[in-house]
């Protein structure tokens, strides 16, 4: 009798033990419905079958509820999956969450405005083509050290093109003599030749090769050109006796002269311009006869006309530096070329 008992209780406690796991492997959960299918049978039978229908409803219920679960976890996981969405699909949204600025695209033109209105190259600031320069001017020698000469003068000048023109010129000078003019004849008791320029004129071809800008100050840009001229014109001249004495003997010459020079133009507004420019007057000039050779001829000299007639012809320079102003008529210009 002890083996049989020993047996079954063996086999109890195998079934037992295989139950319990087929429960933790989720079997329990399928045996909760018929615990649950029992209780309600039971309650029907209680309650002669009334309550199965709340039963039922209970149950319909119950399955609602776990749809809005079920509804209610899908919307739960909706916030990850749109931020997920976002991570891969708005990027400029997530830099401008963390803090990052995004790149602002280039403002479009206006109405008024078309991208033609962008050009690499600036037009010109000034033009000169057909106008007319009024060139009010002040100069002064600088290559005699004896005789010193300030000149007032001015220039005209039409422009053909931007960079060629034409014009005349004119200058009246006022004569200082040096201090080295006394010293001269202080120290080697000699008396130089000298003659003073009185007024002169001449008609000037101009052309500007070189045209550029430059930062004044870091503010404003200034425009300048590089121009050269020459020109053929007269000059007279007057000459001073050595001797005092002869003043009556002085004369007056109307010379040939020829003129070359360089200069610059500074471009301030529409019509104004500041003008810089070395001119050199290359002048076949006649001055008062040699007393030496005055003695050898046979009558002395009586007039001024006969002093003129025995005079020496030479080329002398007249290198004058000017500084001069100019005034442009029209005073406003306008383009008529594309860009």
């Amino acid at each position: 009798m002890k083996r049989p008992a020993i047996c079954l209780l063996v086999w109890v406690a195998l079934v037992g033990w295989a139950a319990t796991g087929y429960a933790k492997k989720g079997g329990g959960k399928a045996a909760a419905a018929p615990a649950g299918g029992d209780s309600a049978d039971t309650a029907g039978d209680d309650s002669s079958g009334k309550s199965a229908a709340p039963s039922a409803a209970g149950d319909d219920q119950s399955a609602d509820q776990g749809k809005a679960n079920a509804a209610g976890g899908g919307a739960a996981a909706a916030p990850s999956e749109s931020l997920d969405t976002a991570d891969e699909t708005q990027p400029g949204k997530v830099e401008e969450d963390i803090g990052t600025t995004t790149p602002q695209k280039p403002k479009q033109p206006n109405a008024s405005g078309s991208w033609s209105d962008i050009v690499v190259v600036p037009r010109k600031a000034f033009l000169k083509a057909f106008r007319l320069e009024l060139q009010p001017l002040v100069g002064l020698t600088v290559n005699d050290n004896l005789i010193r000469h300030y000149v007032l003068g001015g220039d005209i000048n039409f422009f053909l093109s931007d960079v060629i023109w034409i014009g005349v010129e004119g200058q009246y000078f006022i004569h200082q003599l040096t201090n080295q003019e006394e010293l001269v004849g202080s120290e080697y008791n000699r008396a130089p030749t000298l003659n003073q320029y009185l007024y002169g004129g001449s008609f000037n071809f101009g052309y500007a090769p070189i045209y550029g800008k430059f930062a004044l100050f870091n503010r404003s840009i200034l425009s300048w050109e590089i121009w050269a001229t020459g020109g053929l014109g007269a000059t007279f001249t007057e000459t001073i006796p050595r001797d005092p004495v002869n003043d009556a003997l002085s004369f007056k010459n109307t010379d040939l002269t020829v003129n070359v020079g360089i200069g610059s133009r500074f471009f301030l507004l529409d019509w104004l311009t500041v003008n810089f420019a070395l001119r050199d007057y290359i002048i076949a000039d006649h001055f008062e006869p040699n007393p030496d050779g005055a003695r050898a001829m046979p009558s002395p000299i009586t007039t001024s006309q006969e002093a003129k007639d025995r005079s020496q012809s030479e080329w002398v320079q007249n290198l004058v530096f000017y500084v001069g102003v100019g005034i442009y008529l029209p005073t406003k210009f306008q383009y008529k070329t594309p860009r």
